[in-house]
């Protein structure tokens, strides 16, 4: 079974522990608790292995090791132990709260120099529950996503694509882990 790290960052308040708690044991809470330092948490998933070489798709046990990072609103601020070793990372961002965006952007630069630029990563932009007030346009997420940007919608409170984000993760990480075999 491998074992592969997975670092949640972004912004103060933005969901990262909620989208854990949601992707682990399927609860969501609305009482805010602001994490300090940071918390692992550990859910056993089966992802599809997919070998170019090959026509049928393998499965692979993975372990996720899930380190809910405190929120950083200075982007200089991250804490380079916490994420060296990992295998694949996720930037949180607050749709009701635009300025989420640019400070998550700004821990995707700190991070991914590093541990390098294809390091598997993706953008979660939360609280989908509340899009009529989100302050991040959808005309803004699709230049994002069309400079290469790999960005997905989510909501810790209604399980919105949770499951699907930290799944997709995975996937990207073993594929990476397979080329590089």
């Amino acid at each position: 079974m491998l074992n592969k790290k997975i670092c949640m960052l972004g912004a103060l308040a933005v969901g990262k522990t909620a989208l854990v708690q949601q992707y682990v044991r399927s609860i969501f809470s609305d009482s805010y608790l602001s994490s300090v330092g940071v918390k692992v948490s550990k859910k056993a998933v089966t992802v599809k292995k997919k070998d170019p070489l090959k026509k049928d798709v393998d499965e692979q046990e993975v372990n996720l090791l899930l380190w809910d990072l405190e929120g950083q609103d200075n982007y200089s601020a991250v804490n380079i132990s916490y994420i060296k070793g990992a295998g694949g990372l996720f930037f949180v961002v607050d749709g009701t709260r635009g300025e989420t965006l640019s400070v998550a952007l700004m821990l995707r630069n700190t991070a991914l120099d590093i541990l390098g630029h294809d390091t598997p990563h993706l953008i979660l932009v939360n609280k989908n529950d509340l899009k009529d007030t989100w302050e991040i346009t959808d005309k803004v997420l699709a230049s994002l996503s069309h400079s290469g940007l790999k960005i997905m919608l989510t909501s810790a409170r209604e399980g919105f694509n949770v499951d699907l984000a930290f799944n997709t993760l995975a996937e990207m990480m073993v594929t990476k882990q397979n080329e590089q075999q």
